[in-house]
């Protein structure tokens, strides 16, 4: 057995490295996984395929998101939560545990009231890699999925001025309240019913789920979200969050403390977060 001191040198070692290492065969991850690092005990994997800075600037930022709250951290590590990076030129179906993935039943609660609408012509027609390819680059839970291009805030990144990657750990943030701080979890759904009876966030995707509402929120909690505009209001920073929806403010400030930037977030605080031109009046996509 190794002694306490190996096992510290070694985590130490681990944080100092500058380049990512090959996946420890205790993860029996896939051979399609050619490198790993680790965060707050959290596995980042991706083919070779992806840079090394893309993994490291994943995982600044899941160690800003788990900074204040290390049982969160300690939960999603113990419960087997892992990360995975696509490269710009690959697919979420790339990855060997999505490759069986279908698209969306008509009655999936995820779906936006848009793609409700418009099923047909949006998910009907197209095959589950269609769907999958032009539906998202990222996705939270137990795999959760980011992407090369996302992560290091590159122009190709469909996502360009905010970063997704923050809002799909911010699912897995959750995930981890709801299994290690129900009480708290329970104020999270309380906020989250409030704003719907309120007609708050009107019609935009953070009222989807109560998941999507937490994401969403993390997003601006942490300065890297797209502006949102409704009811001649503009939602862009942490501090137009605490004046709109103090219940939701609440709720995040207990999950990640007072910090409000996370280190190699590509669009804290970037200009491009809100779209060039007349700022719009309302930013919910149009259906």
């Amino acid at each position: 057995m190794r002694s306490l001191a190996t096992l510290g040198l070694a985590a130490l070692l681990a944080s100092c490295a500058t380049t990512a290492g090959s996946p420890p065969e205790r993860l029996g991850a896939a051979p399609f996984y050619a490198k790993h690092l680790a965060a707050a005990g959290i596995p980042i994997l991706s083919s070779q395929r992806v840079p090394d800075a893309a993994l490291f600037a994943a995982r600044d930022m899941m160690r800003g998101m788990l900074a204040h709250r290390p049982d969160l951290a300690a939960w999603l590590a113990a419960n087997d939560y892992r990360v995975a990076l696509i490269a710009r030129d690959e697919g979420l179906l790339d990855l060997p545990e999505n490759a069986h993935w279908t698209k969306p039943a008509r009655d999936d609660p995820r779906l936006t009231r848009c793609e409700r609408k418009h099923y047909d012509e949006r998910i009907g027609a197209k095959t589950d890699r269609e769907y999958w390819d032009e539906r998202a680059r990222g996705i939270g839970g137990e795999r959760m999925a980011g992407a090369e291009e996302d992560v290091l805030g590159l122009p190709v990144s469909r996502y360009y001025g905010e970063t997704i990657f923050v809002h799909e750990f911010a699912h897995n943030v959750l995930f981890a309240i709801q299994g290690a701080d129900p009480a708290l979890y329970a104020r999270v759904e309380a906020a989250y019913a409030h704003a719907l009876a309120n007609g708050l966030w009107f019609e935009e995707y953070t009222t989807t789920t109560v998941q999507e509402y937490w994401a969403e929120g993390s997003q601006f909690w942490f300065n890297s979200n797209r502006l949102q505009a409704f009811d001649g209001r503009q939602i862009l920073n942490h501090t137009d969050l605490a004046a709109y929806d103090p219940q939701l403010y609440a709720v995040l400030e207990a999950a990640y403390g007072e910090n409000h930037r996370l280190q190699s977030d590509p669009f804290h605080m970037h200009p491009a977060r809100v779209p060039p031109g007349p700022l719009p009046e309302n930013t919910a996509e149009v259906c």
